[in-house]
């Protein structure tokens, strides 16, 4: 995560103010899936986002987001157990996941981010559209639609590569009141 912020603050014009961050005590990051016919909601317990940007626009930021596999959280311990385990996140190999931002576009009066994610091991462009409030601080929310199959994610048994018993599009979303960058 530092990385980004380090790589962002050599950039001229930028300092430690124009960074900011989030984790899980600033906001949430759910996810919605329907297994079986039925929608179940989720939320990642633990998780760090760090944003930098040039004079608070966000189609100069540079976005990096590390969440902890473990930490995903349905409510059902049955399905938890699941999507801890090797046909889904198989969070004892593939401990983290991670996305950064590569462009940030304006489209109306919201923004599409493209970016890489990284997941089971795997990385591919995801797109996450993304809202920044004027407010001070300010809330970053926004939402991605992720085929999970396209980075193995239910896969290793015929019931969980169904997708008309588990949809293949998990939906992201996430609001997130971020904080001022204090380093460290």
């Amino acid at each position: 995560m530092k990385s980004i912020v380090l790589a962002l603050l050599m950039l001229p014009g930028l300092s430690l103010a124009d960074c900011l961050r989030a984790d899980q005590e600033d906001g949430e990051l759910k996810f919605i899936g329907v297994a079986d016919g039925n929608r179940f909601t989720g939320e990642f317990g633990e998780f760090e986002v760090s944003l930098c940007m040039d004079k608070q626009e966000l189609k100069s930021a540079g976005i990096e987001v590390i969440v902890k596999t473990a930490s995903a959280d349905t409510g059902d311990g049955q399905r938890d157990s699941e999507l801890h385990g090797e046909n889904f996140f198989h969070v004892e190999e593939y401990p983290e996941a991670t996305w950064e931002s590569t462009e940030i576009r304006a489209d109306g009066d919201t923004f599409v981010a493209e970016g890489k994610l990284t997941l089971r091991g795997m990385t591919s462009d995801q797109p996450v559209r993304l809202e920044l409030t004027d407010d001070e601080p300010p809330v970053l929310s926004g939402s991605a639609e992720i085929m999970r199959l396209d980075w193995n994610v239910g896969t290793g048994d015929e019931d969980f590569e169904d997708t008309d018993f588990i949809r293949n599009r998990v939906d992201l979303e996430f609001e997130l009141q971020l904080q001022p960058y204090s380093g460290g």
